[in-house]
């Protein structure tokens, strides 16, 4: 991932209030994926059980891809990172939908943003401390004065701010089943994040990643995930 990409996702990615560059987005699985079959999920093996876990063979994916997908370099970019994900779980990318085991179903968007008020305290001095310098001059004792502003809160100012919500959405179904017309879908799972800014593409490499920390996840429930990002050189 290019400096480029990452200085993007400093600027886009993260709510104000985090301490260190961090993206942070939410992602809710549901899956029946077959148990062995990933290497996250395949349990250690030994003596017989392992020589056979190492001679069954891995299965394939292919990524579907939309007209309006097969033309977009953006989408085989992002497509590419995914079928990347998907190979380090043990699977094997497979280009000919016809030929593979599970087939990939990969979307993203961003929404027209919502519009969110809140009020923000104003601050300003709100009165004086005094302190009192002791000088003695022509023989007599005077007290200068010295004051001292305070802070505090004088008002409050209405905040009018846009948060956008980006979301990387992906299926898994199983082809031959699907061929039988019958339920196929194995995983579906959906990350999203909240900016302030309105751009996609730079936050989408993130959202695939959080969908495999870990991969397949909890299935069922929603979870929070951070991704620390690294200061990209100059």
């Amino acid at each position: 991932m290019s400096a480029r990409w990452l200085l993007a996702v400093f600027a886009l990615a993260i709510l104000a209030g985090c301490a260190s560059p961090t993206f942070v987005s939410t992602v809710s699985v549901r899956h029946q994926l077959p148990a062995g079959v990933l290497k996250a999920s395949a349990p250690a093996a030994s003596g017989a059980a392992a020589v056979q876990a190492a001679m069954a063979r891995a299965k394939s994916f292919a990524i579907e891809r939309t007209a309006s997908q097969a033309q977009s370099l953006a989408y085989q970019e992002f497509e590419t990172e995914l079928a990347q994900h998907l190979v380090e779980q043990g699977l094997v990318w497979q280009h000919d939908p016809k030929l593979a085991d599970w087939l990939v179903r990969f979307d993203y968007q961003i929404d027209d943003g919502k519009n969110k008020s809140y009020q923000q305290p104003i601050w300003g001095t709100v009165g004086y401390s005094v302190s009192y310098q002791r000088v003695i001059r022509g023989g007599s004792v005077i007290f200068i004065p010295r004051y001292y502003p305070e802070t505090g809160i004088i008002g409050t100012q209405t905040v009018n701010e846009t948060i956008f919500t980006r979301e990387v959405f992906v299926d898994i179904l199983d082809r031959k089943t699907l061929d039988k017309d019958q339920f196929a879908k194995l995983y579906e799972g959906r990350a999203r994040n909240r900016s302030h800014h309105d751009e996609l593409e730079s936050a989408v490499p993130w959202l695939i990643r959080s969908l495999f920390l870990p991969f397949p996840g909890p299935s069922g429930v929603s979870r929070e995930v951070r991704i620390p990002l690294a200061t990209p050189k100059p």
